[in-house]
């Protein structure tokens, strides 16, 4: 009697684990039909949004970083290439200086001043030079490429500093002009000074 009954437990309880089984298989089936409450389905979509939300403000902030990065970058390529280009034009201003004080120290020697006018007369007409001046070493103006300038005194154009230069050297602001101030050397001592003003360029 007990082995009878111990053999039908078995099959009873197989047939609980089907049936079991069998429910869960509709409750799955039924999902996709299942109404759920709006509340639900408003939260979800609230964390939808939310999630949206979040990943623009991210893209955004990193877009902006880079955008930040790109530009300081650049603004210091810019930065270096016009420290680069500046360094250059002046070496090249001063190989010029030297070979017009060599030039005008011949002319001046012989004073040949009608010569050192055609010199000037042609650096003058060199990109964005607007005046060439040659001033003694007593400080007096013997030439002017600019007439209206003939009659001044060396004092009222240039700052003292200016003239008493004994290098070649370049000055970016000088009465609102950049300035070349050219010494011309004899044996011992200056005999007298170029200056070449140009227009100051504007970036």
């Amino acid at each position: 009697m007990t082995n009878k009954k111990n053999s039908i437990e078995p099959v009873k309880t197989m047939d609980g684990v089907l049936e079991h089984l069998k429910d869960k298989a509709d409750w799955l089936r039924n999902v996709p039909t299942t109404q759920f409450p709006g509340r639900y389905l408003l939260v979800l979509i609230g964390v939808i949004i939310v999630i949206f939300a979040w990943k623009s403000i991210a893209v955004g902030k990193v877009e902006s970083d880079m955008a930040k990065k790109l530009e300081s970058e650049r603004m210091s390529i810019t930065q270096q290439a016009r420290e680069y280009a500046d360094q250059q034009y002046v070496k090249e201003e001063e190989r010029f200086g030297q070979i017009l004080s060599w030039a005008v120290r011949g002319e001046l020697i012989r004073n040949n001043i009608d010569q050192i006018k055609q010199y000037l007369g042609e650096v003058v007409k060199m990109k964005n030079t607007e005046r060439v001046d040659l001033i003694n070493d007593e400080g007096q103006l013997l030439i002017s490429t600019d007439k209206r300038f003939e009659e001044s005194k060396a004092n009222d154009l240039y700052p003292k500093e200016v003239l008493n230069l004994q290098k070649i050297t370049v000055k970016s602001d000088v009465n609102n002009n950049k300035i070349l101030v050219v010494p011309v050397m004899g044996l011992n001592k200056k005999i007298a000074t170029v200056v070449v003003s140009y227009k100051l360029q504007k970036f």
